[in-house]
């Protein structure tokens, strides 16, 4: 993100995420935090101009039996049982390309506070390219009278530069520990786009944990490694990091190890916890803004943690999930529940108290937009942006029917 954008871009996007500009918001976590935990008052909320709402289709709405293709085994132990919503296919929405607009506009309004602000996804890899999906869906909205060129059309795995370009780097969760792994020349693809790669590795053995971080150097890939078999990141690994790096890092091609310490509930105290994280040589630190979800850290307190125990500077980002509310977080009301207000859509798989929304919504991408800034103004150097896959879980219950695309390519064959 070297390229500074016109600040009418950025006034814009402060617009449109219904956040305030820099000069006149207070230092300090996002609103809603402090007095008010459980989120700002409702009747304060900035209500989103009915004409720029993204039509959705009816959370409940019933499949269609004789069109619907069937779920495969495998998403059905990812997502579980779920429903196929009925939408004809002219209008299933690009749900990876509202994803990608989210981090872009994100993106957009850090940069133009401040250019060295960070911006890292999570997992997000499959948002790097043009899929095979996004190709076929556009293939079924295309008018099949227009004549275009065969070079005008995005072929699959085509890099989409732009979003690239906005962000910093990217986590896979897992990679050199999980059987589940991004090709290594897709990878490597990837990586020349001038994009920092980290994984996030959970090992069964300490032979397996050095044999993965060895790969991963080898590979130019940052990674958090440890011996857990849950996503937790409840406690910090026992190991130094490797390799130590006695150098400042200030940007993300620099850094050589990373850790991740997002849930605080393991220590007694917002004080033990801080200690912990103070008290390590990691290039980059990944932890929460909050402590048990709702008691943010100081400026003060970030300022120190971005020094490492040795003296070196270091990067310490914030996690925060855009693909899924939270019920423990700042912005959660009481009154909260599937339905109300309408974008919450269902439980997530990942963790209690987490919920889909439909991250496209005007009033989440608000949320979202404040809850950034406060990020921002708390002076962390980046935001790790979790739970982007989010996408993945509509696209299943959306899926394209394998007939009709076959059908209509072969009528438009000359």
């Amino acid at each position: 993100m070297s390229i500074l954008r016109p600040l009418l871009a950025t006034t814009c996007l402060l617009s449109l995420w219904g956040a305030v500009s820099a000069q006149e918001r207070p230092l300090g976590p996002p609103p809603g935090v402090g007095s008010n935990l459980e989120g700002s008052n409702p009747e304060e909320e900035e209500k989103p101009e009915e004409d720029i709402i993204i039509p959705v289709p009816t959370p409940n709405a019933k499949p269609n039996a004789a069109a619907t293709p069937q779920i495969t085994d495998r998403t059905r132990t990812l997502l579980g049982e779920l429903e196929v919503l009925d939408i004809p296919l002219q209008e299933i929405p690009n749900y990876r390309a509202y994803m990608r607009e989210m981090v872009e506009d994100l993106a957009t309004y850090a940069e133009g506070r401040d250019p060295n602000f960070v911006v890292v996804t999570r997992p997000g890899f499959d948002l790097l390219t043009w899929s095979r999906r996004e190709f076929e869906l556009a293939e079924i909205k295309r008018d099949p009278l227009a004549r275009i060129p065969s070079d005008a059309i995005a072929q699959v795995g085509t890099p989409m530069r732009r979003y690239i370009q906005n962000i910093d780097a990217f986590i896979l969760n897992g990679q050199f520990c999980a059987p589940l792994r991004v090709p290594g020349a897709d990878l490597q693809d990837i990586l020349r786009q001038g994009l920092k790669a980290m994984t996030i590795e959970h090992c069964r053995s300490p032979e397996q944990a050095t044999a993965a971080l060895q790969a991963a150097v080898k590979m130019g890939v940052v990674s958090h490694i440890d011996l857990d078999d849950t996503d937790d990141f409840a406690r910090l690994p026992t190991r130094r990091p490797s390799p130590e790096n006695p150098r400042n890092v200030e940007t993300m091609l620099g850094a050589r190890n990373m850790v991740m310490l997002l849930d605080s509930r393991e220590y007694e105290t917002r004080e033990e916890w801080f200690a912990a994280m103070s008290k390590t040589n990691y290039d980059v630190l990944v932890t929460d803004a909050f402590y048990k979800g709702n008691r943010p850290l100081s400026k003060d307190e970030i300022h120190h943690l971005k020094f490492k125990e040795m003296g070196a500077r270091r990067l310490v980002l914030a996690r925060m999930s855009v693909g899924y509310a939270e019920d423990e977080r700042f912005y959660w009301q009481r009154d909260w529940q599937i339905g109300a207000p309408t974008w919450i859509h269902a439980l997530g798989s990942d963790r209690p108290g987490q919920y889909v929304v439909e991250y496209w919504n005007p009033a989440w991408k608000a949320i979202i937009g404040r809850y950034f800034a406060g990020i921002m103004d708390l002076g962390f150097d980046g935001v790790v942006l979790d739970g982007v896959e989010a996408y993945r879980r509509w696209e299943f219950m959306t899926p394209l029917d394998p007939v009709q695309t076959t059908q209509r390519n072969d009528a438009q064959q000359p």
